[in-house]
This record gives C-alpha cells, structure tokens and sequence, in this order.
C-alpha cells in the first residue's frame, strides 16, 4: 500500500554501471502468491537469506510496526516501487514525506537530536545528501542487506549511504507552445535570445537539482566546454526560480513557462502521466545529459527499522531491481537496463555529480552568478 505523500514547500558511477556490475544479475522473482501463507522465496537467494527475509517480515508484523517513513525531494514517485513491494509482503505500507533537502535536513537534525526519529529511510540525489550524511554520522547507520552479490553493493565516501539507481533530468517543453523543432535540445540552444525570460529552472543558490547541474557544468572536466563563462551567459537569460522543482513540470504544462530545465525525469513522467501536454528532451547535441545517482539510507533508531531493512533487503535484490528499472525513469545498479531509453554510457554524460568536494567549491561562484 502506498500513502499519499506530504509535500513541503520548499562509490559507484556511471562507469560501473556500464561494466560488469550492471550485467551480474538477471532472472525473475518467485511467482509464490503473495498471500499464500508460505514462506516468501526470493529468486536467487539462499535458503539462509530466504529465512533471515521472513524473520524480518515477521517481526515487523508482530510489532506492527509496519509503516515504512521515507524522507527525501522525490520518494513518492517511486509509488509503483512501494506498490511492488507491498504486494509481495502483505501488510507493510509507505509513507513518503517529499521535501527540498534543505528541509529535510533540518527534520532529520532536530528529530536526531531529541531522540524522537520519525523517518525509517532517507533517499534523495547523492550528491547533495553525501556531504550531509558525512558531516552528521548520527543520522544514517549501515544496515544488514544480505540479499545482494558481494562488490554490488556500493557505500558512499565511508558513510552509511547506499548507491542504489540512476536517475536522469531533461529539458521540458510546452507543445502547444513549443514545436518540437524549436525546443532546445543542447546547452547552447538555452542561450538563444528567443528563450529571454521564458526558461524555468529550480533554485541554483540551495541544494538542488539545478545547483548540483550547475556544478558540472563548471568542474575541470566541463570548463572547456561550458565552464563559468557559459553559467554566465545562462544568467543573463533571466531563469525564472520556480517554487519548488516538482512544480516545474506543472508550471510549463498550464503555459506558465514554454520551457523548463534541470528537470528530474520522475517529475516530468508525473505530471506526463496526466495527460500534461508536455515532452521532455535529453540534450544530447554536443553532449552533457546528466545523471544523478541516488542514495539511500537507514535512519537510526528509527520507528519501524525491521519493515525498512526488509524493504532494503528487497530493494538490492533481483526482485526488486527488476522492479526498481520496471521505472523507465531508472536504471539500476545491479541488473541490466531493458527499457526504451538508451544506456547512460550512449549519452556522453556530465561526470557524476556526487563529489560533495565539488558542490562546495563551485557552490560560492554559483551564489554569485545567480543572485
């Protein structure tokens, strides 16, 4: 079961997940009813896992403490991941709380320091949430994950987080404003004079998306390229700072904006999903899609801890991957990417976005240009 979300206001890269370590797993899950009464059966797991996953199971539903608390910017849309889950153990529901991630680590501050946790798991884009896990050793620990392969299993710069999927962000265009001709399809089409005043971006001076974007766009790898002459430019075009980044998505479909950018692909497929007279764009043209790999973790002394390590527990299985990438919006870690969309490595990316070192040198240059 899936609860509706509160919405506030507000390792491994891309080049492992084109080696090996995307291709080591495959295989379909136990076709076992979910309600049967039987011990679950996770394909490819042990005997010895298979029991540990219904002691969990068990557990969590003796206590009945079964409400899984996810805090992040996007958990709820990955609603078709909890359905999924909660499907296979009957009983076990979600709760995600969406939040920008300067309020979500203010939550997870102040519930750390009273000693009165109400998030089991906290999952976002890693590169904001690294520096803060890494600055605040209190809030995540390391969970007891015994469904994955050794080496699959990936944890962020020595802390408690967890590599889990990429996810990608677009270009999103109005097309009852914007042909498809038209609409811009590489970082440079942005700076076109016709765009003045009509781009919508999220806030680039707070953790963010656009920031974390922005960021590449400027590290070394990038200067050649774009670097902080093209931020510049890119400012002078009078990017609208919309409310939150998942309005983005509602802002272009009601002809607020013809166009957003820096737009997460969950949101965008959302809104999509309601008929939004919207289409997104990669922009591939001279390169620079960018990924975000996300991270999750498990809160300490959280409520419903055995529910949520159950849940990890599935996650980084092969069930639950095959899941996880059942999302065309993401690509897992673990197993091999089947949908429609093409591979990362095809599409010449920025380079990984999770160096907290990086978002904190760039950042100030950011604040500058943008404010």
């Amino acid at each position: 079961m899936f609860t509706a979300p509160t919405r506030t206001r507000i390792g491994a890269g891309l080049t492992g997940l084109a080696v090996a370590a995307m291709l080591a797993l495959s295989g379909c899950a136990s076709s076992a009813p979910a309600n049967s009464g039987k011990p679950i059966q996770l394909a490819g797991a042990s005997a010895e896992v298979n029991t540990y996953i219904n002691e969990l199971y068990q557990k969590a539903l003796d206590s009945g403490k079964t409400s899984i608390v996810l805090y992040g910017p996007a958990v709820s849309t990955d609603a078709a991941l909890y359905e999924a889950f909660s499907k296979r153990f009957p009983g076990i529901t979600f709760v995600p709380q969406d939040s920008p991630d300067s309020q979500t680590f203010t939550k997870l501050q102040v519930e750390a320091e009273s000693g009165s946790r109400a998030a089991d798991l906290f999952a976002g884009g890693s590169s904001s949430i690294v520096q803060f896990v890494r600055e605040n050793p209190n809030i995540c620990k390391v969970p007891d994950i015994r469904t994955a392969s050794d080496g699959l299993i990936t944890y962020s710069d020595k802390t408690a987080l967890l590599y889990y999927k990429l996810t990608s962000f677009v270009f999103v265009y109005n097309t009852n404003l914007v042909s498809e001709d038209e609409a811009p399809k590489s970082w440079n089409d942005l700076l076109d004079p016709k765009w003045k005043g009509k781009l919508e971006m999220g806030d680039p001076t707070v953790p963010s998306g656009a920031r974390h974007i922005l960021t590449q766009l400027l590290v070394p790898e990038s200067a050649d390229k774009w670097g902080e002459a093209y931020v510049e430019k890119l400012a002078t075009q009078d990017v609208n700072i919309a409310e939150s980044e998942p309005t983005i998505p509602a802002d272009i479909a009601s002809g607020r904006f013809p166009v957003g950018i820096f737009v997460y692909s969950g949101f965008y497929a959302a809104q999509k999903a309601k008929g939004a007279p919207i289409k997104a764009v990669f922009p591939l043209e001279g390169g620079g899609t960018y990924f975000g790999n996300s991270g999750i973790c498990t809160i300490t002394d959280s409520p419903n801890a055995d529910a949520a390590t159950l849940f990890l527990n599935w996650l980084f299985s092969k069930e639950g991957q095959a899941a996880l990438i059942a999302d065309p919006n993401s690509y897992s870690h673990l197993i091999k990417y089947t949908g429609d969309l093409p591979l990362p490595r095809e599409f010449d990316p920025l380079p990984d976005g999770a160096d907290p070192d990086a978002i904190k040198k760039y950042g100030p240059v950011i604040d500058r240009i943008f404010r």
